[in-house]
């Protein structure tokens, strides 16, 4: 009986660590929907996800509606802020390490318009922002002012 509590135990203490984990996890197009608007998230060139430290997992679909997000619950802490490159489509990137745009030929899902970008190089050749200086604009308009 002793070697049965003890394996149950360990086996209880792994799966409480695996529960807490704060990773990220990727986006499943045309089922997940948007924290923000509640729109289905359909394309893989825009997204984006934050992770609490406690590992609450926030999609959304379009970094239009990140930023307005993590603006409007900046008491939260995120142990993880992403969002999808467009030259890198599904494929969920650290924000700080990559560089946004803002061009008509986006078509992003909010209408925004924006684009982030891992290789600066791939993008229109607009003014490239990057993400601090993103945050500190008010380009987007929060969904209930």
């Amino acid at each position: 009986m002793n070697r049965f509590l003890r394996s149950f135990f360990l086996h209880g203490c792994v799966l409480l660590i695996q529960s807490c984990s704060v990773s990220p996890e990727p986006i499943k197009f045309g089922e997940d929907h948007c924290a923000h608007c509640k729109m289905k998230i359909m394309d893989p060139r825009f997204g984006g996800e934050l992770v609490t430290t406690k590992g609450r997992i926030y999609k959304f679909d379009a970094v239009e509606c990140l930023v307005p997000y993590l603006q409007e619950n900046a008491s939260m802490e995120f142990g993880h802020t992403l969002a999808i490159a467009y030259d890198e489509p599904k494929k969920l990137v650290d924000v700080r390490e990559l560089s946004f745009e803002i061009d008509s030929s986006y078509r992003s899902p909010m209408g925004g318009n924006l684009a982030a970008f891992r290789q600066s190089q791939n993008a229109m050749g607009n003014e490239l922002i990057s993400w601090e200086e993103l945050k500190e604009k008010e380009l987007f308009a929060p969904l209930n002012p």
